[in-house]
Parts: structure tokens; sequence; C-alpha cells
């Protein structure tokens, strides 16, 4: 490895099975891009991809994606979780990538003082590099961001200002805060188009309650739903309240704190003292669904306060297949999918749940034994040093 520490660690996952499809297209996209920035940026970082399963008839990662680290400032490693350890988890023969136990091998072996933990299929926004770069991340904090969901046919060909530009073009939905007791402000913001603008109270007294209840409808079922089991707990605690002025406190503690849960796993940034902390993601042998989110609350709860990054800081999605990925559009067919296949799921009123009991406790809900992330395991493990050629 280089002599010195990186001050960044970036992690991600996954395996050479063209997973929601043209996914080398998406991965190589990824990982020349983080390299380039890096370079352009002087950010002293290293990039671990962990293969997690990688089919026997298909080049593994290392082989199928090519590096340039020349003249670079991110050293690359390649982690390899074989099939063999793969079969050991529950459901292995009809989940190929347990996603968030492999991050969690490449968060627990992370030299940096700082890991962010994201996907494959990510372009970072300039704004966001020169952020990182700049020496200002805190232990203390837990670095969240909007994610801009843009047309797959991002050019590969082109530098990395050209693809960027491409993405704020095309640009198909923006992944922001989920609505909390603001739910309606935020919606006829998001309606009205004045999501380029921050929202103000004199903007808010111009929406008809009319308009704010049609909003409503913008948003994905999963946060009506807890909408409205929120709303439920707050009238069970009212039929509990002896004196009026305990109705704050009780209705306080029946909700979670309103963290920036949405879509949350394509960019979660912790001190690797508060990855330890947790222990990282919920090694669940479930389908990914909501793990990400119940580490973003036990991380919050450990003292990791939540910072977000505001625009132009962002992050861009390339859009993959139906089904393949939660989308608004896609919710109940992805839905259907994962249960008629008999995969457990965690749901949104389970994870509801866990945000309150964190809440009340005031401490993280700790998953994962001590030696969480396959820590315990001896994986193969391909280097290529930044400044070199690839060998």
């Amino acid at each position: 490895m280089s002599p010195t520490l990186p001050y960044f660690s970036v992690v991600a996952c996954s395996r050479n099975d063209d997973h929601g499809g043209n996914l080398l297209h998406r991965m190589q996209l990824f990982v020349s891009g983080l390299l380039e920035q890096c370079r352009r940026h002087q950010l002293d970082a290293e990039l671990i991809l962990v293969d997690w399963n990688p089919p026997p008839d298909k080049p593994k990662l290392k082989e199928a994606l090519s590096y340039p680290v020349k003249n670079g400032r991110c050293d690359v490693r390649i982690i390899e979780v074989p099939p063999e350890i793969h079969g050991r988890f529950k459901y292995s023969d009809q989940l190929p990538l347990f996603q968030m136990i492999a991050k969690n091998v490449g968060i627990r072996r992370a030299r940096a003082p700082f890991v962010l933990a994201t996907n494959i299929d990510i372009l970072f926004s300039d704004e966001i590099m020169r952020f990182l770069s700049s020496g200002k991340l805190r232990q203390g904090r837990m670095y969240r961001v909007d994610r801009y969901d843009v047309q797959p046919n991002v050019p590969a060909d082109v530098p990395i200002e050209q693809q960027l530009e491409f993405c704020r073009k095309n640009i198909i939905r923006i992944n922001r805060r989920p609505p909390s007791g603001d739910i309606m402000h935020d919606a006829a913001r998001m309606v009205g188009g004045g999501h380029k603008q921050p929202w103000t109270w004199r903007d808010w007294r111009r929406w008809p309650l009319t308009n704010e209840i049609r909003a409503m409808a913008y948003w994905p079922r999963d946060h009506v739903k807890a909408r409205l089991y929120e709303c439920g707990l707050k009238m069970q605690a009212l039929q509990d309240v002896v004196f009026p002025n305990s109705l704050p406190r009780l209705a306080k503690f029946q909700i979670p704190v309103n963290l920036h849960t949405n879509a949350c796993g394509d960019f979660t940034l912790l001190s690797a003292e508060h990855w330890n902390i947790v222990r990282g993601y919920p090694e669940l042998e479930v389908f990914s669904m909501h793990l990400d989110s119940v580490l973003c609350y036990a991380a919050q709860h450990s003292g990791a306060r939540e910072a977000v990054l505001r625009d132009p800081m962002r992050i861009y999605h390339i859009e993959h297949g139906s089904g393949s990925g939660w989308t608004p559009e896609g919710e109940a067919k992805l839905y259907k999918r994962i249960d008629s296949a008999g995969i457990p799921r965690l749901t949104g009123e389970r994870l509801f749940e866990y945000g309150v009991e964190m809440r009340r406790t005031g401490s993280p809900k700790i998953f994962n034994q001590e030696n969480w992330g396959l820590v315990d395991e001896d994986l193969p493990e391909t280097v290529i040093r930044s400044g070199e050629n690839r060998t």
C-alpha cells in the first residue's frame, strides 16, 4: 500500500452479473469518475470495491474494469468474497449479493479516518468533491446529501465535466429528505416547481389548503404510510395523557428523529470511529431494503449528528433497469418480486419502530457482533496503487 494513510475511504460493492442492465458501463463511469476527481481535487483517497460472490462464468471485477490510476491520488483495493462464504448465509440461493454485509467488509478494512459508503452507479458533483478535499470533515457528524437520478445513457468517452453536464440536464427525480411534520409544506413546494429555491414562510402562506393536500399524492407511498402511522401513534398518546403539559414529551418519543434517509445507501459518510461504534450496517439475512436507514438512526443516536450537504453539492445516480432497485414508479413491482420469492425484508413500519426505540432510549440499536464485516476471514485482495500503471 501507499506509505501514508489516505484521508478518505470510498466503499462500494458489486459483482459482474449485469444487475439492472449495462452494469459494467455504469460501474466504469463510477470508478473512472471518482479516480479522475480525486486527481483533480488532490484528494488522497482509497477506493475499496468489494467483489461479492463473483459469478464463475464471468471475469472478476479486478479484470472486468479498467482502473486509470496513473498520476492519481486514489489507491484501488478490490476485495473478493468467494462463493463459499456467500453460501453460508440464509437465502444465498435467492440473493446473490448481500449488499450491506458486503459494504461492511470494505468499511471494516478501510484505512482512512473518514469512510464513505456509496454505490457503483454514482457520480459526484465537483462541489461535493471540493468539500471532501477541503479537510473540513468532522468526527462527530454523519454527512448526507441529496441524490439526483439521471438518464442511464451517460456518455463514457467524454471528460468528467461533460458527464456531469449531461447529468445536470437529464434529471429524472430528486431524492430529498423525506417529509416530517411539515410533509405538506415540502410536498407543495415540490409540486409547484419551487425546489429550485429554498422554502420560506412567505411561500407557505400563498399555498391554498387544497394544493397542499393534493401534493401528498406526489410522495412515495411508504412516506405517506409512515405519516399516517405517526398520526395514529400520536392519537394513542393523547388517550394516555393525564396532564396536558406532558403531551409534547409523549409526542416527541412516539416518532423517530427526522433524518434524511432518502437514498441514504448512496451516500453515508462517517468517521471510522463511528462506523465501529455502531458496527456497520445490520448484517441481517434479508433483502437490503431500509438497512441503510437503520444505520443512519444508529449513527445519529451514537453521537454522529446529521449534517446534510446543501446544493450544489449533490450526487448523481445513473438510472438502471426497472425492478432491480427501488423507484417510486416500481415500488409495488419490486415488493411483489421480493415477497413472491419468499425473501424477507425490513418493512417501513419496523424501521419506524426502530427509530422510535432509539430515540426513546437515546442510544443506537446494535445488531452485529464484534466480528462484523467478516473481519475473521482472510479475503483475497488486489491493490492498484495510485500514481502507477496497472499491471
